[in-house]
């Protein structure tokens, strides 16, 4: 899966997100937990992890939990679920039987992959209601708006730097029109996804593994992912 096609997964992983939000909290929850499991059914494999399948499952349980804490529970629960995170890493550590090689790059990975699904459910933590789904709608569709732009076939530096521009114009404008972000939030939230997509799509870009289905799948979901709990924060602000 080449480059072009990851930022068509991702824009069309945004657009749905966007949908998502604006009708149901419900459908955004599901929408976000599959987007993990399919995150985490590829993040170990992407960045070349000595154990793929258990380091994966740690992550898809973290993000099961991580999801029911916040659709049951609240946000503040997550730092449980960090802390048993981390342990659940160390656990996978000592069953594995091969020697455990590159340990340090294993768990590294592992609780980076988590900390992805962790922050992920941002998206779909309660926070003002119409500001929060106001804000789903803005971010995700700057996120599209910049996908859109790393496709094109132009220079990766080119295409980075439009991306970033198109993302906060993008988010300026949705922004506006939700009377509930504003233009000004719009834009930095715009903006900072922008950057975070292209920065995501150039690195990613240059690992060989992004090429095949499920590590080019999670590389396409993490632009996705990562903002969940910064959208959150802004939500909790601007909602007082």
């Amino acid at each position: 899966m080449g480059a072009g096609s990851r930022a068509a997964v991702t824009a069309l992983g945004a657009a749905v997100l966007a949908l998502a939000g604006y009708l149901s909290r419900d459908l955004l929850t599901a929408l976000i937990l599959l987007l993990c499991l399919v995150f985490a059914a590829g993040w170990p494999r992407l960045i070349g992890l000595p154990t793929t399948r258990g380091a994966g499952v740690v992550i898809a349980v973290v993000a099961v939990a991580a999801t029911a804490v916040v659709r049951l529970g609240s946000v503040a629960g997550l730092a449980v679920v960090v802390g048993l995170a981390v342990i659940g890493a160390f656990v996978h550590q000592m069953l594995r039987r091969d020697g455990r090689p590159r340990l340090v790059e294993s768990v590294s990975g592992v609780v980076t992959g988590c900390a992805v699904v962790v922050s992920a459910t941002g998206w779909s933590a309660p926070a003002g209601g119409l500001t929060l789904a106001s804000l789903t709608v803005t971010g995700a569709a700057s996120i599209a708006a910049a996908a859109v732009c790393t496709a094109l076939p132009v220079r990766t530096e080119l295409g980075a730097a439009l991306a970033t521009v198109v993302a906060g114009v993008a988010g300026l404008v949705t922004g506006w029109a939700l009377t509930a972000v504003g233009g000004l939030s719009g834009l930095l939230v715009g903006l900072a996804v922008g950057i975070l997509t292209a920065a995501l799509h150039v690195l990613f870009g240059r690992f060989p593994a992004s090429r095949r289905v499920r590590p080019a799948l999670a590389a396409a979901a993490l632009p996705l992912l990562v903002p969940g709990m910064a959208i959150y924060l802004v939500a909790r602000l601007l909602g007082g």
